[in-house]
């Protein structure tokens, strides 16, 4: 099995953008081809929340450019993600703690389609969390190494994978540890690079 190589990309530029509007193209040609061209018919799928997802993600990554992170494999955008830096309540009565908020994660379209096509690369949005965690964890400032997401749930069991555990004090939020993502990050490094 030929295992996927990705590049991190730490900021919106000019490539991003014109790949986050080719996302959009691909997924009106995804509609025809596999929803019958009505965008309805792909609500309640991977695809249909990947579909809205994107549409988020080409509108923040314009407007806060520094907080977007991505995966790049042959030229192509694979996964995206917008990150903020916060501090906030994380668990009820503990007060509140720094920590990273993954606000959007989205893989291509391609790569949530209910089949392959030729544009499918699998594991970009794992390589992406794992980058993003990388980058934060090694940060000269300290960035606390908690990370933190709204999961819809058809993703959590993925964030379950990497080892978010759901919050028990918030609806839809998941927590990664720094001890757990520190984890997760050997395992994948070990396994993938």
């Amino acid at each position: 099995m030929t295992k996927n190589k990705f590049v991190y990309v730490n900021y919106a530029n000019n490539l991003v953008a014109t790949n986050l509007l080719y996302w959009q193209d691909k997924i009106q040609d995804y509609l025809i081809e596999f929803y019958g061209g009505n965008r309805n018919n792909a609500l309640g799928t991977k695809f249909g929340d990947c579909a809205n997802i994107c549409l988020d993600l080409l509108e923040v990554s314009g407007d806060e450019p520094t907080n977007f992170r991505g995966v790049v494999n042959n030229d192509m955008l694979q996964a995206g993600a917008i990150i903020e830096y916060r501090i906030g309540e994380i668990y009820l009565n503990e007060g509140r703690q720094q920590h990273i908020l993954l606000d959007i994660v989205c893989a291509a379209p391609w790569n949530c389609l209910p089949r392959s096509v030729s544009e499918t690369c699998r594991g970009a949005a794992e390589w992406l969390i794992a980058d993003i965690i990388q980058e934060m964890t090694s940060a000269p400032n300290e960035v606390s190494g908690i990370f933190k997401v709204a999961a819809i749930p058809r993703s959590i069991e993925f964030y379950r994978r990497i080892g978010f555990e759901e919050n028990p004090d918030g609806s839809r939020e998941m927590i990664l540890t720094e001890e757990r993502a520190l984890q997760f990050l050997e395992e994948h490094i070990r396994r993938w690079r």
